[in-house]
Formats: structure tokens, C-alpha cells, sequence
């Protein structure tokens, strides 16, 4: 067992007593600490430390001047002056300018940030097939289906979930199919090839995607490698504790192998 499989183990402990795990990540946990009596009791001793750290560390108080400061600093005076009518519609009307533009501002800050920032969805779908990757290697069954029968597996998958899967033999490029399994994402079933590289595994999930093709994406999560990209109407994440710089040869290959099988597959 190394050192990095057990920081792993401690890392989802902890997120799971902050309450930081999502309800895949909690099942994860749980189906370990099932089967693993040693982390259930470490599991406890941090639930304990934790309960004993909240009702036996006092906490500090401000002083009463810093409490009276923040108290009025929150609660202006409201000044007695009474306002004529005319300086009353002034003030209307500057009012309605200011929360007119205010609400612009807000309204175009909002579609900004859905420009901006990743789509939840897609982070969802990341962090349900991490979590899969790490409860398929802790387990030890990463796999449904386990062979290296291409033909074998794909039809498998594909009675699963309802459509046809990629599936190739990356022997020769060193990547052994190991199996394939399906994988849950909200209600969607999703298949998922592993792929063998010395000790390491790879897990590649197909999902749904109707947006533009893609180049393919490396990044970090975390501390696992990944890689996304879309294509043929199906967004590609592979995931794997191999290094970086080994998952870009996966990913070339797989591609490859890909268009080759689309090439000679006859059109419906």
C-alpha cells in the first residue's frame, strides 16, 4: 500500500466529516469504510476529534466596544430632516435612475458569468466520474465486464445504454483494454472503457454532448490527470493517476483508433 493510496483515503475522510463530498462521493465513502474496518475507525476518531474541538475550544469574544462600533456602523441614525416635495421627487427620481442601472448591472453581471464560467452540468459530470475512477481503484472491481474482447464489450455497453459505443484495441500502443462498466450520472447511464498502462488505469467515460467538436484538454483534478474533448455528438473525459504527460499519447491513440473504426463501420 503507498503513501500516496493512503493520503487519498484521508483526503475523502476528511471532506466527508466537513461535509464536502456530494452524494456519489459520500456512497464512495461509505462502501469503503464497509469494507475497510481500519477506516471506519478512523472515520470515527475524526467525528470525534471534531465534536471535541467544537464543544471544548471556547470561543473568543469581541470586546463591547468593537461589538457597539459594528452595531452602529450597521444601523445608521436616521436623520430627523424632513424633505421638502420638490427635494422628495428629486430624490424618486434619482432613486428609480440608480436602481434602474443597478438592476442592468446585475441582469448583464449575471449573463456574464454564464458566458464566463464553466457549465455546472459538465462539473457535475466531472465529479461523478472522478468519484467513480477513485471508488473502482479503492474497491478493486473498476470494471462491470472484465475483458479485453473489444467485441465483447461493446455490445455489452451498448445493450446498457441504449447507444453505440467506441470501442477499441489499443494493445499495441500499450494501453491493454482492460473491461468496461457503466457509470451513473444524475439518472444517466454512462459507459466507461478502462484501459491498463503498467500499473496505472485509465477510465474513459462517453457522454452526451451536442456542442461543437473539441481539442483535447488536459487538466488537473484533484490530484488526478484528466482530459476531455468533443466529438461525433459525445464529449470524451478520460481519467487516471497516470502522469501528464502520459495521458496525451492515450488520448492520440484512442482518436486515432476512433476515426480509423468510423472509416470501415457502415453508415445506418
Amino acid at each position: 500500500m503507498n503513501n500516496s493510496w493512503i493520503d487519498d483515503q484521508m483526503l475523502l475522510l476528511n471532506a466527508a466529516v466537513d461535509g464536502e463530498l456530494d452524494s456519489t462521493g459520500r456512497t464512495a465513502v461509505e462502501a469503503m469504510m464497509a469494507a475497510d474496518p481500519e477506516l471506519a475507525a478512523e472515520y470515527s476518531k475524526l467525528l470525534a476529534l471534531q465534536q471535541a474541538i467544537r464543544t471544548r475550544i471556547p470561543r473568543g469574544r469581541a470586546p463591547d466596544a468593537l461589538r457597539a462600533r459594528a452595531s452602529a456602523l450597521a444601523n445608521p441614525p436616521v436623520s430627523p430632516t424632513r424633505m421638502t416635495p420638490r427635494r422628495v421627487r428629486l430624490f424618486d427620481q434619482r432613486f428609480s435612475a440608480l436602481a434602474a442601472t443597478l438592476l442592468l448591472g446585475v441582469t448583464l453581471g449575471a449573463g456574464a458569468y454564464r458566458l464566463l464560467s464553466p457549465s455546472t452540468n459538465a462539473a457535475d459530470e466531472d465529479g461523478a466520474v472522478l468519484a467513480g475512477y477513485i471508488r473502482g481503484r479503492l474497491s478493486g472491481q473498476p470494471v462491470d465486464v472484465a475483458t479485453s474482447d473489444r467485441h465483447t464489450v461493446k455490445p455489452w455497453l451498448s445493450g446498457k445504454v441504449g447507444n453505440g459505443t467506441t470501442v477499441v484495441d489499443l494493445k499495441s500502443d500499450e494501453f491493454p483494454l482492460v473491461g468496461g462498466r457503466i457509470d451513473v450520472v444524475g439518472t444517466t447511464a454512462l459507459p466507461t472503457l478502462i484501459y491498463q498502462r503498467r500499473e496505472h488505469q485509465i477510465a474513459l467515460t462517453e457522454i452526451p454532448d451536442s456542442s461543437e467538436p473539441t481539442d483535447p484538454r488536459l487538466f488537473s483534478r484533484e490530484g488526478y490527470t484528466a482530459s476531455e474533448w468533443r466529438d461525433g455528438n459525445r464529449r470524451y473525459l478520460a481519467v487516471s493517476d497516470l502522469p501528464p504527460p502520459e495521458m496525451n499519447p492515450f488520448v492520440l491513440a484512442f482518436r486515432l483508433a476512433a476515426d480509423a473504426e468510423s472509416e470501415v463501420t457502415p453508415k445506418p
